[in-house]
């Protein structure tokens, strides 16, 4: 390793900050970890000043400061810096003690007369490498977040003007011209339907707080997403439903996008005569939906990857986006889906979700 280390040591007793210091310039240490950049202050209030001003991949506190002791040291540093990561030193060794720092956010916890230059180093090089991930989580994080305003405030601004546009149009136009401006607005919408899904997907990864759900009642939806994918198909598609009247699921206004998303793909790459059938089981405690096609089916090496990002048949004409939002989606609903194959030799998908609070069970 050959980046610089910056490592802030928060220690009030000048003879352990000097016995740390001496172990972190062990020349075995810094093979290891890599070249530590150390600041040191006595204080918690200097520590906070410190991480304001500038980041660091490691936190060395100790528990004994004069002006706040134990715990209180810990939740004092994550108040301010929730992601910091902190290596725990003290003159106790305490294990109810080590166990509480970790449970309030440690990194690690160290009894200062155990520490010698293999422990501290190893403790160093987790934390490290803990920091780094999460900096390049954050900065995902906030690129997602960017993209996101982006979607909601630019893109979805200008759809709006062309949808209107070309609804006007299409009402002002005959013949010919009214053609293309009834295709200006189903690309419209469709753009726009992307971008909402888009959204939603990114608002699913990059939130902390749990997706709102409420019951959805599956005929409805199930029926309703059936007849549009009907619809687009200019072959006689048959969607066969199987759906008690009763059953519902715990998901959101989403959830007819995400079986949508399901029916479409199945249609996309089933085969000539296709039959996509979905089937609501109710367990105990959970709901059961498989849509079955007759098409080629999926080979077992690919079942996992078909949910993965931009992953899309060759075949296909679609951006890929279509099975990556299902899996999200299902995965903040609190729910499972995955690739089998079905019983005629095709594809089946099956989600297994939370069942609504009014689902009867059918066993």
């Amino acid at each position: 390793m050959t980046d610089d280390v910056p490592v802030l040591l928060v220690e009030d007793n000048q003879g352990d900050a000097t016995l740390i210091r001496r172990v972190l310039d062990q020349s075995s240490v810094r093979a290891f970890v890599g070249d530590i950049s150390l600041v040191h202050v006595e204080t918690m209030s200097a520590c906070l000043d410190k991480l304001a001003d500038g980041a660091y991949d490691v936190l060395l506190l100790d528990l004994g400061l004069e002006a706040t002791t134990g715990l209180a040291t810990v939740e004092r540093v994550f108040e301010h810096h929730p992601n910091q990561a902190v290596i725990v030193l003290t003159g106790l060794d305490n294990d109810e003690m080590a166990i509480d720092a970790i449970r309030a956010g440690a990194q690690d916890y160290l009894p200062k007369d155990d520490i010698d230059a293999d422990r501290l180093m190893r403790a160093l090089r987790y934390a490290v490498e803990r920091s780094k991930q999460e900096r390049e989580l954050q900065r995902r994080t906030e690129q997602m977040e960017f993209f996101n305003s982006i979607l909601r405030h630019d893109l979805l601004n200008g759809m709006n003007v062309v949808q209107s546009r070309a609804s006007m149009l299409s009402s002002d136009l005959s013949g010919e011209r009214e053609q293309y401006a009834e295709t200006i607005l189903r690309w419209s919408n469709n753009i726009v339907d992307l971008t909402r899904k888009v959204r939603s997907t990114l608002d699913t990864l990059t939130t902390e707080r749990p997706t709102e759900l409420e019951p959805v009642a599956l005929a409805p939806v199930v029926g309703s997403q059936a007849d549009r994918v009907r619809s687009m198909d200019d072959d006689d598609v048959t969607i066969d439903v199987d759906c008690p009247d009763g059953a519902s699921v715990m998901a959101n206004d989403l959830f007819g996008d995400v079986l949508g998303n399901l029916l479409t793909n199945s249609v996309e790459h089933g085969g000539d005569a296709i039959a996509v059938t979905v089937a609501e089981r109710a367990g105990a405690d959970a709901v059961r939906i498989t849509v079955d096609d007759d098409g080629p089916g999926i080979p077992e090496d690919r079942r996992s990857e078909v949910f993965e990002r931009g992953n899309k048949g060759a075949s296909s004409s679609g951006t890929g986006f279509g099975l990556f939002f299902v899996r999200a989606m299902v995965s903040s609903y609190g729910g499972e889906v995955w690739a089998e194959n079905g019983p005629d030799g095709g594809a089946r998908f099956v989600i297994e979700l939370p069942q609504g609070p009014d689902s009867a069970s059918t066993e």
